[in-house]
């Protein structure tokens, strides 16, 4: 629940972590007849974008190509996070993307624009697991703009690094003792930005 206070939150317990905010936004059409609420979600990793139905308007956001990012060491704790602009031209950049795949939806309104800083780490994992340099301080951050979908897996992870005698590897590799040996901030926040650059990549 920390979101882009994660990193503060570790800081206050001993632990540096690269938990790193990341512009991403979306936007939300006026209603349409052409859309219902229980239509599925829609990837669409070619054009780097989702879409789903919010009620009876389209939810359509996606991943930039150059994102930007904060540095947490650059504001406080209990400082509220800095505002983000709406960039329409990537916002434009999006809408045009979709065109192909919109029909009578290509030319819907916009009706507001929503913007956030989710987290994310420099190898796009999760940070799961109790610290082994604080003994008793348990992490769940850094969830790659997975925070909502995820949120079963992680709590399901949660429990298997703190219950299970000898957790999976993957779960072990999620713990937040990989970024124990130290890191340059430069480099972690240009690997977060990559996770969130590289999103839909299909890998071969």
């Amino acid at each position: 629940a920390a979101g882009a206070h994660g990193y503060h939150l570790a800081r206050m317990a001993g632990l540096d972590l690269p938990i790193v905010p990341v512009r991403h936004h979306y936007i939300v059409t006026t209603p349409t007849g052409h859309l219902r609420p229980e239509m599925p979600v829609l990837r669409l990793p070619d054009a780097t974008l989702y879409a789903r139905a919010e009620m009876r308007a389209l939810l359509l956001g996606g991943w930039e190509p150059q994102s930007l990012s904060l540095d947490p060491r650059s504001y406080g704790a209990a400082d509220p996070l800095p505002p983000i602009e709406e960039d329409w031209p990537v916002l434009a950049t999006f809408m045009e993307n979709f065109r192909p795949f919109a029909g009578p939806l290509a030319d819907q309104p916009v009706r507001r624009v929503f913007t956030g800083w989710p987290t994310f780490t420099p190898d796009g994992r999760f940070v799961i697991g109790e610290s082994s340099e604080v003994p008793g301080f348990v992490c769940a951050v850094g969830c790659n703009a997975h925070g909502v979908s995820g949120s079963a897996g992680i709590g399901r992870h949660l429990v298997e690094s703190l219950f299970e005698k000898t957790p999976s590897a993957y779960v072990k590799g999620l713990s937040p003792d990989r970024f124990a040996r130290g890191f340059d901030w430069a480099e972690a926040e240009r690997a977060a930005r990559r996770v969130l650059e590289t999103y839909y990549a299909i890998g071969h």
